[in-house]
Parts: C-alpha cells; structure tokens; sequence
C-alpha cells in the first residue's frame, strides 16, 4: 500500500463489518476489531505527541527507568513483586491525553523537572508480563493498544522468556519496538553485546522483523538515576526517545503501525477468502459428484415411468397427428386402436342391422373416450407421483447430498449456510423436474415428433389413406347418376353397404396411419428422457449456483477490503 494515501477508517469499518460475516473470519473477529480500532485511533491522533509503554518481565527495572528518566520518584520501585499491578500514564501537565484519558487508566501528572532527562513525552507503566496474575497482562495488553512505541525493558534472564514473547507478537508489526537490556552494570560488555544480538534474533525470528530496524540499547536504570552512563550507551537510548519527540518521527512512525495493524487485517481477510473459496470449491464439486451419480438411477426411473405410460402417449400422437389430417381417417385417429375397431365392427353389424351398428358405435366411441380419461390420469400417476413403496427418488436425493453436507458439517458449517438443500427440499426438486419433464413430452414433444411425422406422411400416407375412400365416393356418385339417367334408381342396401365399406376403408385408414405414427411415438419418448436429463442438469447448475452464490456480501466486502488495503 501507498503509505501516503491511507484508507478511510469508516469505510475500513463498513467493509469489515461485512466480511466478519464469513465463517472463517468469526474466529478473528475480537482480533480484528481490535486492529480496526487500533489504526483508527491512530489515524485521528496523527498529530498528536507519541506515547510509550514501558513492557517487561518481573523485576526488569521498568519503574527505575521511568523515575531516571524523569529525574523525579514518579513510579514506585520496591523488591516486592510485581511492584505494578496497574497501567499508570505519567503525562506532562499540559499533555492532551484524549483516549488515555477516556480509558480509565490511573494518570499521574508531573511538572518537567530541571534533572528531567525525557523531552516530554507521555509514558505508561504497565504491569510486569511474566506475572502470576494473568490479569495483569491484559492490563498491559490495554495499555499497549493505546500507545504507539513499546519499549521493552529486559533483564538477563527475560530476553527469551516465552510469556514476553508472546505478548509481543500480538504488536510487534504494528508498534515500533525499542529493545532495552538493563542492568548493564551487571554485566561484561561482552555479555551486553550477546544480550542485545540475542534480543534482536528473537525478535527477527519471532515477529519477522530485519534486525537492523530494531534499536536495542545496554543501561543501567539505577545508574542513570544517578547520573551516570556505565554502558556508555545511556546518551544513544535518550537521543534516541528525543528523536521519537520530533513530528516527523512520530508521523512515521505512526503510519508504520498503521501499515502493520493494516496488514495484518489484511493477511487474516486473504486466509479467511481463500478458505472459504475452497470450501465452497469443494462444496460445489461434491455436489456435482453426487448429482452425478444419482442422475444414472433417475434417468433409468424416468425411462420406466416414461414407457408404463406409452399407452397414452400414443394416444396423444394420435390425436395431435388427426388435427393435420383431413378427412374421415382422421376421425379415426382421434380413436384408440380399440376405438377404431369398435367402428369397424359397427360398421358390419349395420348391414344386417342398421340399429345394432349404430348402438354398437355409440357405446365404442363412448367407452373410448372414458378409457382415453382413465388412461390419462393412470399415466400422469405412473410418471409423476411416486409409486408405493418405491424410494429410488428420495435415495437419489439423499445420496446426492452427503457428501456435500458431511463436508459442510466437517468444516464446522450449517449446510445451509453453503446453500445446500436439505433432503427433502432436493427431492421435491426432482418430483418439479419429473412433472414438467411430463408436460413436455406431453406438449412440445409431441408436437414436435408429429410436424417431423408430417413433412413425410403429408405426401405418402394421406394419399394411400384418401385415395380409397375418393375412389368409393366417385363410383358411388357415377352409379347414383347413371341409376338417375338410366334407371332404375339404387336401393337402399347399395347405399347401406356403401356407408359401410367407407367406414371400413376410413377405419382401415386410421389403423395405417396409426401405424405410421410409432416412430413420432419412439421421437417423443426419447425427447421425453433427453428432457429429463437437461432437467436434471439445469437442477445441478442451479444448485451449484446456489453454492456459489452463498456468503457472496461477506465474500464481496472480503475483496473489497483487499482492494482497499492493498492499492
């Protein structure tokens, strides 16, 4: 990030916000609010005095430090340990305090002494780290949340101490660190030397800092409280605190620990959006393993329900097929099979008796027609709903989801969450899909086999049906003139056997085209399956949609606090 050009805290807090609606984020959320809050304290105190917090184990000499400092007994010292119990800010008289005012910390106000070795700066004693009250280190964790540097005041035996470090690997990128080694009138220069490489490697090795940026100094607090230097490192450590005094320092460092707070928040936002873009990867490709394997066992139902209902079907060929026909066969395709038959029969039991054949037509096509009902409705039942004790459906359903939700409730998750259905749900998903599949081969299918029927049949079967039935018409219509002509006129039994022979020649007609039609009926019922299966796949791309689209404000915001933090 460009450090001059620093995001906005507010719009860093709405972006935030969101994206702690991931999952994977919820486990940093106190952590990250706590980086929030931290840049934008920093951010509004941009150009206020510095503040340093004075960190360190049991009996490091922090209270010594500050009252050498001072050249005033500000801070307590004793043998008696911890000494401090409680985070003190030591602030000059006139120092605007503002968030370490309104923190409730315990404040000590002092007048510049003329032995005063410090250029004003606000310091905080907190207390020691390694202490058996762990309270005292969120004690010292809230006062350093509140500070810019963290000097960390050592002993010999504290450099690698594993409470130390550990506290500050909760600041080290975004506090500068000052090391201090005391005591050094205990030691051989030697050993300060050693003390102070060892503090720095730690310190690279631990929070992932270059050793030449950390600023580690070798005193003695109770020498210097004397006045004197026997490190000869003493000045170098006060000049170094009067740089921290100047403006230019302090708006440098300041933007540093933003930068560090800022990367952080960006680090653990990266992590959290890639989990989760795996998860859901995952997720999705479970998914569509399980559809896949279900779709198999669906497809060879649907087949089955599809060819339990062939009967009617056909019937629907039939009828869609006699509304291109013209003519009396087609008539007879708006029968059954059985319900031409019926005709046909009428037609020969008419020319014995003209009452019979007509009773025996009108119960035909009456009984065809509630056949024709009844077979409807005995198909839609076989192909919609789900046949009695039969759970190859609801099987299909729950196989396609256990693998997607098992991995859901691995990682920790309500399946929901990653947009998957429950049982149930998915199941009545695919009794939908069954039913509109039905209505289409019903329809389109069917319309669609008939008109590919027709561009054949139009030029084929409707003249090898019709020309029979012109043939009898026009002979029948030469024997009525010439018996007009020429005498004597026809009887009724002519015109009786003529009726008949035409509903004979009209039944045989619709039987043909019938027949014709079994390849429109085979069209249909694979349009029927292939339906299915696009069906099937459009309920897999939705779903996997679903999936995809789920955590998507919390995904979205997540991308674009990395764009915010990272321009």
């Amino acid at each position: 990030m460009d450090e001059t050009n620093l995001p906005d805290p507010e719009a860093l807090r709405r972006l935030l916000t969101s994206a702690l609606t991931l999952p994977a984020l919820a486990p940093h959320a106190v952590r990250l609010e706590r980086l929030r809050e931290d840049y934008a304290r920093g951010v509004a105190r941009k150009d206020a005095p510095l503040t340093v917090a004075l960190v360190g184990a049991t009996g490091a000499g922090k209270s010594t430090l500050l009252n050498a400092l001072a050249g005033q007994a500000l801070a307590r010292e004793g043998e008696n340990r911890p000494t401090s119990t409680a985070a003190t800010v030591f602030a000059p008289a006139d120092a605007e305090l503002g968030p370490l005012e309104r923190a409730g910390l315990s404040i000590v106000r002092y007048a510049a002494s003329a032995h005063g070795l410090w250029s004003g700066q606000i310091f905080i004693d907190t207390p020691d780290l390694n202490s058996v009250a762990t309270a005292h280190r969120e004690v010292a964790r809230t006062a350093l949340e509140l500070a810019d540097v963290a000097l960390v005041v050592m002993h010999r035996g504290s450099v690698a101490e594993a409470t130390q470090v550990e506290f500050l690997a909760e600041f080290a990128r975004r506090r500068a660190l000052v090391l201090l080694i005391n005591f050094a009138d205990e030691q051989s220069p030697e050993s300060r030397e050693t003390l102070k490489a060892q503090a720095r490697r730690l310190a690279s090795e631990q929070f992932g800092l270059a050793q030449e940026q950390l600023p580690a100094f070798a005193i003695s607090a109770r020498a210097a409280r004397e006045g004197k230097d026997v490190s000869g490192e003493f000045g170098t450590f006060l000049f170094h605190l009067r740089e921290l005094a100047s403006q230019a320092v302090a708006t440098r460092v300041r933007r540093s620990n933003a930068l560090g707070a800022l990367e952080e928040v960006a680090t653990r936002v990266d992590a959290a959006l890639q989990e989760t873009e795996g998860v859901l990867s995952r997720t999705r490709a479970s998914l569509e393993a399980g559809l896949g394997r279900a779709a198999e066992g669906l497809r060879q139902d649907f087949a089955t329900r599809l060819t339990l209902a062939q009967g009617h079907l056909g019937t629907e060929v039939r009828r869609q097929a006699a509304s291109r026909f013209w003519g009396p066969a087609a008539w007879g395709l708006r029968l059954s099979p059985w319900g031409t038959g019926g005709m046909g029969a009428a037609a020969l039991l008419s020319r014995s008796s003209l009452p019979v054949g007509l009773a025996v037509a009108a119960a035909s096509t009456a009984l065809d027609a509630v056949r024709d009902r009844t077979r409807a409705r005995a198909a839609e039942t076989r192909v919609v709903e789900p046949f009695e004790d039969d759970l190859t459906v609801e099987a299909a359903a729950r196989a396609a989801l256990t693998e997607a939700r098992s991995l859901a409730h691995a990682q920790g998750l309500a399946p929901e969450t990653l947009g998957l259905p429950d049982t149930q749900t998915l199941l009545a998903e695919l009794q939908a899909a069954r039913a509109q599949t039905w209505r289409y081969t019903l329809t389109t299918a069917i319309a669609e086999a008939v008109a590919g029927w027709w561009r054949v049949a139009r030029w084929t079967v409707l003249p090898l049906i019709n020309l029979p039935l012109f043939a009898l018409l026009g002979h029948v219509s030469y024997r009525v003139v010439r018996a007009y002509v020429e005498g004597p006129l026809l009887g009724g039994d002519y015109f009786l056997n003529a009726g008949a022979l035409f509903v004979l020649l009209a039944g045989a007609g619709a039987l043909l085209a019938s027949a014709s039609l079994a390849g429109a009926g085979r069209i249909a019922h694979r349009a029927g399956q292939d339906r299915f299966t696009q069906a099937l796949a459009t309920l897999g791309g939705r779903l996997g949609e679903a999936v995809e689209e789920s955590l998507r404000p919390g995904r979205d915001a997540a991308r674009g606090l990395l764009r915010l933090l990272r321009r």
